[in-house]
């Protein structure tokens, strides 16, 4: 298993002062560009330019292949007519310029012979969990009716074994089909605002930075932050994997993302070492993004798999009304204090 990482300033740097066998760990950086695909989830003021030739320099001496990301929860309608050219002629000036995968969610141009013939032949597409593929079933009808063979599968399967199982077993005879799993954006378990925020997210963009900022704190503040401040336990039913546990997902998936776009080299830089060094000992907040009057400050993943948490939740299925599992340790955490 290999780990898909996302792009920040300052990545060639980091990857410089590596080892080789460090490095080798990692399959990809995720990135995308405004010019080519304009969502908020790009770098705000950081030279388009200096960041792909850090991304060139980064595959040439280290080997870390570039994955474009264009996964938008909205298209506009243009995309699909006039503008289904322009979006073809960008993926192929991002594949010039050296990008081997792209991430895409739109269904409907992935159906399309035209876009499908247009872009570069040899590109691994990759369905991106914005798509929310949770079963075999759903593989299976992409993998026939889409020509997908590349999922990103959604953040429900971490808590479901199972089904995982189910999957990799279908495809024991289908040598090119690859599986991810992201492993610790942090949202809410079952989040019913999940399709809203993916939404905001797009669109942040035709707003000035001073408004997208005021907007994503006036949301966070009312709902998920207030949320984990009240419910700190709920941080841990989040269907994340911590860095340890990947050890229970290796048979069954190719890659693991790491979430963690905009965030600076000396966060992200904790988090990869973390993950790819399998180290129990890290902080859960250099993890997962620490709240206010939280139990878990101070607490490491060491303390969660004492209790025997990775065990219990790859396979829990986030049936959490049905469980008092998570809110068990959390308590234990806090009474050991």
């Amino acid at each position: 298993m290999k780990y898909s990482l996302p792009y920040t300033v300052g990545l060639l740097g980091y990857f410089d002062r590596k080892p080789t066998e460090f490095n080798n760990n990692i399959s990809d950086l995720y990135f995308s560009d405004e010019k080519f695909n304009p969502s908020a989830r790009y770098l705000p003021g950081v030279d388009s330019e200096d960041m792909w030739n850090e991304l060139q320099r980064i595959k040439q001496d280290h080997g870390i292949e570039m994955q474009y990301v264009m996964n938008s929860s909205v298209w506009k309608n243009d995309v699909y007519t006039t503008g289904k050219q322009q979006l073809i002629d960008n993926i192929n000036t991002v594949y010039d310029l050296g990008c081997t995968m792209l991430t895409i969610n739109n269904m409907l141009l992935l159906r399309d012979a035209e876009f499908r013939e247009k872009i570069p032949q040899d590109i691994k597409i990759k369905l991106s969990i914005n798509n929310k593929v949770a079963t075999l079933e759903e593989v299976v009808f992409l993998y026939e009716y889409n020509a997908i063979e590349n999922f990103i599968l959604d953040r429900s399967l971490n808590r479901d074994m199972d089904e995982l199982n189910r999957i990799d077993k279908w495809r024991q005879n289908k040598p090119r089909v690859t599986l991810t799993l992201l492993a610790q954006e942090g949202c809410l378990t079952k989040c019913p605002w999940k399709n809203t925020c993916d939404n905001m997210i797009t669109t942040f963009h035709q707003y000035d930075e001073h408004e997208v900022n005021d907007l994503k704190s006036l949301h966070s503040s009312h709902f998920c932050s207030i949320h984990y401040s009240n419910h700190p336990a709920d941080m841990l039913k989040s269907p994340w994997i911590t860095p340890g546990g990947v050890n229970l997902y290796e048979d069954v998936v190719d890659y693991m993302k790491i979430s963690g776009r905009m965030q600076p080299v000396n966060v992200l830089g904790k988090v990869f070492e973390a993950y790819i060094n399998k180290d129990h000992s890290v902080d859960v907040f250099d993890i997962l993004t620490g709240h206010a009057g939280s139990g878990l400050a101070g607490k490491t993943i060491t303390d969660l798999e004492t209790h025997g948490y990775s065990a219990k939740v790859n396979n829990c299925k986030n049936r959490c009304q049905d469980c008092n599992f998570c809110d068990t340790i959390y308590s234990k955490l806090v009474d050991e204090d």
